[in-house]
């Protein structure tokens, strides 16, 4: 029978596991949405921007607000494994004190900061939200300058 730290490592393995799959569909996801919209230049970009692009116009301003949306719900999910993760941790800091797991994350923690301080405050997901948002200003323009 398994000890409980074995059990520990067990079930924060299927947390980091969950935020991986989290990243990897955020990827899918943004990935498909820069196809989409950079097929979507193309076609305008051949026939010029005219009344009828609002088909294409619209539905690009559609997707990367979805795409917002669903990156923030990525990162809620993110936050949630983590922190599941981090309590598990946590126990497992307790149930084995001579590791110094805790201050040995701390320290790296710190030290990254340091290194980058300007970066280290800036989320990644914030990056992944304004470019999905990006892509729906530019759909949104291009319906505007459509219909003028």
């Amino acid at each position: 029978m398994a000890d409980s730290s074995d059990v520990l490592i067990e079930l924060w393995k299927d947390q980091r596991d969950q935020v991986r799959q989290l990243e990897n569909q955020r990827a899918t996801l943004t990935n498909i949405v820069i196809l989409v919209v950079a097929a979507g230049l193309g076609f305008i970009a051949q026939r010029g921007l005219q009344p009828s692009m609002l088909a294409v116009t619209l539905p690009m301003m559609l997707l990367g607000s979805y795409g917002a949306l669903a990156c923030m719900k990525y990162r809620e999910r993110y936050a949630l494994h983590d922190a599941q993760a981090l309590s598990l941790r946590k126990k497992l800091g307790d149930l084995h004190p001579s590791l110094s797991i805790d201050s040995g994350w701390a320290d790296t923690y710190r030290r990254q900061q340091a290194r980058f301080p300007k970066l280290f405050r800036l989320r990644l997901y914030a990056l992944w939200v304004a470019l999905h948002v990006g892509v729906a200003a530019v759909g949104g323009a291009l319906s505007l300058w459509t219909l003028l």
